[in-house]
């Protein structure tokens, strides 16, 4: 019977803790251990994570100095005794059945890697990228290859992959402690191409809370500039990692294309006083780690060839009206749609047109779908609150019977 470990890596969420480490210790499938990383937090969460030991066997506790997420996962693994591993960060939650999921499927197809499905929490609040990434079909890759990146629904939540304890171990496979930012991009971008067999579920297990307040996501989300020097520190960090493991010889040209897919469009729009030394930085890791073959056939690609003309050959089309000229080109070429949804929302917003809906809609009434928006989020504010502070009061009073009957 597969023991599963299941990390959660804890760090000041004293408010969602609980519903967290309840969604996991109510799982239909007994055999599991719950790793719980205590990171340095300052909030009452140490507290939290003493009560429910107290009562539940199967939780250990880690106690570390901060050390940021991929610290705190890596000790996690360290410390698991699992012949599973997957993840969950502490203020998300894990459908009941997740656990037995998990197992089922290392035990009937013996994969090193199993990426499954999850949904947003609340559901209202998603929105159609996440619903198609957390959304993954039924399938098994006897090998690698790099259409797991470009066809599945892999990316870029390593809290949606359970894998091998040994497997991990074996390939030194860990979370890079340097980033503090796309760690989980990194992660997945090395456990894929070292898995002997992988496979992709469709069941959706894992319950993903939106927009928490003071989470690193959301607070890099609001710095452009931050967000584009990470993905640039990502793209490097895989393409080095790929390197080391003599990857690029073989997929360096996949490599590049989904490279481009990930940030080339954002550094060719990035402002002005940074574009330089993003492209720059770009250009050097394109010449430093791939081949002059692989590098043509990207100048000769006819989505990115002119984008990336721009970058390492014309630097001057990257700059004034050529380069609009080339990025409506490429808009235009890889999603007509989008294209002409983006020129209309374009026109709405800016010039008179803009300025008169702005003007107008600033003297109506919020439209009732609207209104009927604001009241579903402050209603699930209330129960979600009501359900956090109910977890809390349950696990208090259930440690206190527990260490009045010792």
């Amino acid at each position: 019977m597969i023991k599963v470990s299941i990390v959660v890596p804890v760090y000041n969420v004293e408010r969602y803790l609980a519903p967290c480490l309840d969604s996991i210790r109510n799982q239909s499938y007994s055999n599991i251990e719950i790793v719980c990383v205590n990171d340095g937090s300052r909030d009452r969460s140490r507290d939290i994570l003493a009560m429910y030991q107290s009562v539940d066997a199967r939780i250990k506790v880690v106690d570390k100095e901060n050390g940021g997420l991929s610290s705190a996962r890596n000790a996690g693994i360290a410390a698991a005794t699992g012949d599973v591993v997957c993840f969950v960060d502490s203020d998300d939650m894990i459908t009941r059945d997740a656990a037995a999921v998990i197992a089922s499927t290392f035990e009937s197809i013996s994969a090193d890697v199993v990426t499954f499905g999850g949904s947003a929490y609340p559901s209202f609040k998603s929105y159609p990228w996440l619903d198609r990434v957390l959304s993954p079909r039924d399938v098994v890759y006897d090998t690698f290859t790099p259409d797991i990146f470009e066809k599945e629904a892999c990316d870029p939540f390593a809290w949606r992959t359970a894998c091998r304890r040994d497997f991990l171990l074996a390939h030194g496979v860990a979370f890079d402690e340097e980033l503090r930012f796309g760690e989980d991009k990194l992660f997945l971008y090395s456990i894929y191409p070292r898995s002997s067999k992988t496979v992709f579920v469709s069941n959706k297990l894992y319950l993903y809370r939106l927009d928490r307040e003071g989470s690193l996501m959301s607070s890099r989300a609001e710095d452009r500039h931050l967000r584009l020097y990470d993905h640039l520190r990502i793209f490097h960090a895989i393409v080095k990692d790929w390197s080391d493991a003599g990857f690029i010889e073989s997929y360096g040209s996949e490599l590049l294309h989904l490279g481009c897919e990930f940030l080339i469009v954002d550094l060719l729009s990035a402002p002005k006083a940074i574009r330089v030394d993003l492209l720059n930085f770009l250009a050097a890791i394109w010449t430093v780690y791939f081949s002059r073959e692989q590098i043509d056939g990207l100048l000769s690609d006819p989505q990115y060839g002119s984008l990336v003309d721009a970058v390492l050959v014309n630097r001057k089309r990257a700059y004034g009206v050529s380069y609009k000229m080339m990025f409506y080109a490429y808009s235009l070429h890889s999603d007509p749609r989008d294209f002409f949804s983006r020129v209309w929302q374009r026109v709405k917003t800016t010039g008179i047109i803009g300025r008169f809906g702005r003007s107008v809609s600033s003297r109506l009434p919020l439209s009732r779908r609207a209104a009927a928006g604001l009241f579903e989020s402050v209603v699930f504010e209330q129960q979600d609150a009501s359900m956090c502070s109910q977890a809390l009061k349950m696990i208090q009073l259930e440690s206190s019977q527990a260490n009045y009957r010792s």
